[in-house]
């Protein structure tokens, strides 16, 4: 308890420290920054419980009362609150770690740095990183699912976070709220299931030789893993613990079969919004396939000649949402559409969710799931 409220009141120094992490040093606390509203002109504040208003320029210190409704405003580099302007950043910080602040509405647990550039306002929530993680658990995996899965799922994103600080160190925080990083909602996001299984995997994270291990997932596989080689450009042969294998347990997934539909322009306009050159879509076909199954390119005749592209750039470029996965059976035109059928949702790399939720309903343990998806990687303590 005590060393909790230690770490808020150290955040400069931690941060600092978090924010120089790399992949193979181990701290023995870590903050983390997470950017919940950027490029905002106001928003409304308001606080459960005493915190204090630290101006971080000057030193000042001032108290916030509890349960009063503040409207937030940028002004120029400079930050409006209650009547008073500021000098940006300020810090918002309870006494006790059970406070908890609003914003727009939605709580969130530990401290708030506000920083205001050219009239807009980034809003990051800083808190420690079992607090972060019972944000996103229940938005990554249904709390409904067994309790071996949901701890697989907490060791996964504790440390797919910790290898990824400063992903976004130029906006000024490490992570982002949304998908591109991992989705998280705060207080208003957490279950108790789903808290349960992140207190019971407390600090343990995927450790491959002495170094973070690249912990990625996604939906489900439908009966093969992906190598990340054919997803993302790597600069030299990828870990031997994401090279792929066949999956046998998430034949029951929802996602495991799909058919969509999008209209030849759509799809143009989308590739035209990737920066690709592409004219009036004629046929989509000719793909060459991956050891797994999955599609690797795709030729795409046009008015204007021919795109051959990667399967995994098209899936993104034109919705991810759409072509679940380049897991393609096939394409066919249907009018001024193309109809895309196949098997699973998600890059195919790592673990599969609705696999290992398979596998923890036959009875196997979290340390055998993540063994099964990351063959030789290790369940280590990361911080004590």
């Amino acid at each position: 308890m005590k060393k909790n409220i230690k770490l808020r009141i150290s955040l400069f120094v931690l941060i600092t420290a978090a924010a120089s992490f790399v992949n193979s040093q181990r701290l023995p606390e870590t903050v983390i920054k997470i950017g919940i509203l950027q490029k905002v002109k106001s928003f409304n504040m308001s606080c459960e419980g005493k915190y204090y208003l630290y101006e971080l320029n000057s030193g000042k210190k001032e108290n916030v009362k509890s349960l009063n409704v503040y409207l937030i405003k940028a002004q120029g580099n400079r930050i409006k609150f209650n009547g008073n302007v500021y000098s940006s950043p300020l810090r918002i910080v309870p006494n006790n770690e059970e406070n908890r602040i609003r914003i727009n509405g939605r709580r969130y647990r530990d401290s708030l740095l506000i920083r205001s550039n050219d009239g807009l306002l980034t809003v990051i929530n800083e808190l420690g990183i079992e607090g972060y993680i019972y944000g996103i658990l229940p938005r990554e995996v249904s709390p409904s699912w067994p309790q071996e899965v949901l701890k697989a799922q907490a060791i996964v994103s504790r440390t797919y976070a910790l290898r990824n600080l400063g992903r976004h160190s130029k906006e000024g925080f490490d992570l982002c709220n949304k998908t591109h990083c991992q989705v998280y909602g705060g207080v208003e996001s957490e279950d108790e299931r789903t808290n349960k299984a992140v207190d019971a995997t407390r600090s343990k994270v995927l450790v491959y030789e002495n170094k973070l291990a690249q912990a990625l997932f996604h939906a489900c596989c439908a009966g093969h893993t992906e190598n990340p080689r054919y997803v993302w450009n790597y600069s030299s042969e990828p870990p031997k613990y994401l090279r792929g294998r066949v999956c046998k347990f998430c034949s029951d997934s929802p996602h495991y079969t799909w058919t969509k539909k999008a209209s030849a322009e759509f799809i143009r306009k989308r590739l035209v919004n990737a920066g690709y050159k592409v004219g009036v879509i004629k046929s989509i076909g000719r793909y060459q396939r991956t050891s797994s199954g999955r599609i690797k390119t795709l030729e795409i005749k046009h008015s204007k000649g021919e795109l051959n592209i990667n399967a995994a750039k098209f899936r993104l470029a034109v919705d991810p949402q759409i072509i679940k996965s380049t897991y393609i059976n096939r394409i066919r035109k249907v009018g001024e559409s193309f109809e895309f059928s196949g098997n699973g949702w998600g890059h195919g790399v790592g673990m599969c969710q609705w696999g290992a939720k398979g596998m923890a309903e036959k009875g196997y343990s979290y340390k055998r799931i993540l063994d099964f998806y990351f063959p030789g990687v290790n369940v280590e303590k990361w911080e004590e």
